[in-house]
């Protein structure tokens, strides 16, 4: 059976693969096709630990906490954008 598509160039089944966060994370994903691939854990308890260790393992360049009691979030030291970061912006809240 065919992986139903849009595009007549992709045909068969999608590529499953183990479930790696840091492989999924840079994976390409068509948007005018169906998804070509899809990532497969041994168990729910494989794919929490692993996602856990793949977000353990990613830079912080600070630490948030949420304080419930105040519904606010507190972060330990200032926060300096390095993408994304606007060239201006007006009081109407538009950059460019």
């Amino acid at each position: 059976d065919d992986h139903p598509s849009s595009d007549d160039n992709v045909t068969g089944p999608p590529e499953i693969k183990p479930w790696d966060p840091a492989v999924a994370a840079v994976q390409e994903f068509p948007i005018t096709t169906y998804q070509p691939v899809y990532f497969l854990a041994e168990s729910l308890q494989d794919a929490k630990q692993k996602m856990r260790q793949y977000c353990e393992d990613l830079p912080r360049p600070f630490f948030a906490t949420y304080n419930a009691q105040n519904d606010t979030v507190h972060i330990d030291r200032p926060v300096k954008r390095t993408v994304g970061v606007p060239s201006r912006q007006d009081n109407t809240g538009v950059t460019g």
